[in-house]
């Protein structure tokens, strides 16, 4: 567990600093899954996130791994982002920048001066496109769209529902029956299961939205989601019931729908090193991928 944190200027991240995270997120837009307000607030709740300002840029700090993610705002130099380090360092002794955008290192050959670099693929957010994702094209999404007109043809009476307020209990039921009946534990997933309860708690306060596979009034899978950039959005979490054949798929695709239109890519977020959440979106076929850039700073510096 983190220490207690005594840095002056850093504040905790709050449901409260929403207006905040999206008067920066919308002039500064990232493609990684991690600078989402939902999962800002909703995981940094978890986290205990804090934010801290840096030369007019927003930086945001999960201090349980000593994280320091890329300041939103203008670029900053390297000798800018190392001076950056340094100062969380006086007080997190293993503070460790994160999250270092792509482009910005192909811009920054001198960013090596100052830091190692390292690529995490567990950590890389699988991005596809929207309408490859609805018209599930090729031999290798054939399985895919066999198991979505299974599922069509043995429960034609299934509907597509908005998730609303009024229907975040019946989601939260859902979810702990999902988890009861799977014996499903694991630090990961109880910890993905109270940012799901995180998510429907902070519901009117966030910019989410989700929606709902019903048969005969009853839930057969849900998806909850939320604007990552102005063409993109990104899917947080999805539930199914794995005794309804192609539950899995068809939420799948449905979101895909429902985001058709509207957003040109989706976003669903990292596989953490787990081969079997790998194999799934892997199988998906995914048009490309954000990295997630490690970094240490050097000694010299």
């Amino acid at each position: 567990m983190y220490k207690d944190i005594d840095m002056p200027g850093l504040m905790p991240l709050s449901v409260a600093d929403t207006l905040m995270l999206h008067d920066y997120l919308s002039k500064y837009p990232r493609e990684n899954c991690d600078y989402t307000i939902t999962n800002l607030i909703v995981w940094g709740k978890i986290y205990s996130n804090h934010y801290y300002f840096f030369k007019d840029r927003l930086v945001i700090f999960n201090p349980q791994y000593e994280y320091i993610f890329f300041p939103l705002g203008e670029d900053l130099l390297p000798q800018e982002l190392a001076d950056l380090v340094k100062i969380f360092r006086e007080y997190f002794k293993e503070a460790e920048l994160v999250l270092i955008p792509q482009d910005y290192i192909l811009r920054h050959s001198d960013l090596e001066q100052f830091f190692e670099l390292r690529e995490d693929r567990d950590w890389a957010d699988y991005i596809y496109s929207t309408d490859s994702m609805v018209n599930l094209s090729g031999k290798k999404l054939a399985k895919k769209k066999n198991l979505i007109s299974q599922f069509r043809r043995a429960y034609p009476q299934y509907k597509v529902m908005k998730i609303t307020p009024d229907r975040l209990d019946v989601i939260l039921q859902f979810t702990h029956k999902w988890r009861r009946e799977r014996s499903a534990e694991g630090i990961y997933l109880m910890t993905e299961i109270k940012a799901i309860e995180n998510t429907l708690a902070a519901w009117n306060s966030l910019p989410v939205e989700g929606i709902i596979i019903c048969l005969d009034y009853k839930i057969a899978a849900y998806s909850i989601f939320s604007t990552q950039t102005t063409d993109m959005m990104t899917v947080h979490f999805e539930k199914f019931d794995p005794d309804k054949k192609g539950s899995a798929q068809i939420i799948y695709w449905e979101t895909a729908r429902y985001l058709q239109g509207r957003y040109q890519w989706i976003n669903r977020e990292q596989d953490i090193g787990l081969e079997g959440l790998r194999q799934a979106k892997l199988s998906y076929v995914p048009d490309r991928f954000a990295l997630f850039f490690f970094s240490r700073l050097k000694a010299e510096n």
